[in-house]
């Protein structure tokens, strides 16, 4: 029997005519409540402190830019996960941990909740995700903070592949350094059904190749009807998100192995995210 996890966000407003319309415009309002204010945290609080105080902070002193970089983001994805929590009801529960050091963390991806319960993890260094460059410019907080931390752009258009690889590999050199971690959601966009749909399996190989580091999996559920931010404005609200993490797993050294690996990789995701749907734990020996 699924548990409550594999169902969209949001609590399933009791049986009845008016007492069920009553509790979805209730749920609707919360949801819509969590869209204005995490829009408002990014456009006021987020936007203004990039501008007036960490881009000064990583321009005066260089040296303290990763540094500088991982406070931020653990503080601002702490405010969105926050205003869910109190404002949307949503319930969190995440078991693992990423131990520290440059490592490469795989996580599928549901929900615009994805990122912000990423980087609550804890990662250290701070994870770079590799995001499409359409991002770059007109989104108030999120664009500059993509410039800022130096993320790597990329169109996943097959005419600009090389150029997508390009700025994947440099990424994965940082990591290879222990500069870095990197993080990847290698389906490539947010599933539509919440289950791990096939991976795109370039940009994890590339990273995977030229970075000998410890991987992680993160597999999260919950939040699959909320996948872009107008869903999220009206099913946000009362959602219970279980996220586990998996790992660490050494990568072969042999190129040619990568390939098993990932699917390894994803058999073990597919297999966790069914777990947390029984009611079973996926940590368990």
């Amino acid at each position: 029997m699924k548990s409550r996890t594999s169902a969209p966000p949001g609590d399933a407003p009791p049986a009845g005519g008016f007492a069920s319309r009553l509790a979805e415009r209730g749920r609707i309002a919360r949801s819509m409540s969590f869209f204005a204010v995490s829009i408002g945290w990014l456009a006021t609080v987020m936007g203004a402190g990039q501008r007036l105080v960490i881009w000064p902070l990583v321009t005066l002193a260089p040296s303290r830019r990763t540094a500088t970089m991982a406070r931020w983001f653990h503080f601002n994805a702490s405010a969105v996960m926050s205003i869910a929590r109190v404002v949307a009801g949503v319930r969190v529960r995440v078991r693992g941990r990423i131990a520290p050091g440059a490592c490469v963390v795989v996580m599928n991806h549901q929900s615009v909740l994805d990122v912000p319960l990423l980087y609550v993890l804890g990662a250290d260094p701070l994870p770079v995700i590799p995001t499409r460059d359409r991002y770059r410019r007109g989104i108030p907080g999120i664009s500059p903070l993509l410039r800022l931390a130096k993320f790597p752009l990329i169109t996943q258009k097959r005419e600009t592949a090389q150029q997508d690889l390009a700025a994947i590999a440099q990424a994965a050199e940082a990591v290879a350094r222990g500069e870095a971690s990197i993080a990847i959601y290698p389906e490539g966009h947010r599933t539509r059904d919440g289950e791990i749909g096939p991976f795109m399996p370039r940009g994890l190989t590339s990273i995977l190749a030229r970075a000998k580091r410890p991987v992680y999996c993160v597999v999260a559920d919950g939040m699959w009807g909320a996948r872009t931010m107008a869903d999220a404005a009206r099913q946000m609200a009362g959602a219970h998100v279980e996220a586990v993490v998996l790992g660490p797993f050494q990568p072969p050294e042999r190129e040619e192995e990568l390939g098993a690996f990932i699917e390894q990789l994803r058999g073990r995701m597919v297999a966790a995210l069914a777990d947390i749907r029984s009611g079973n734990d996926p940590l368990a020996e």
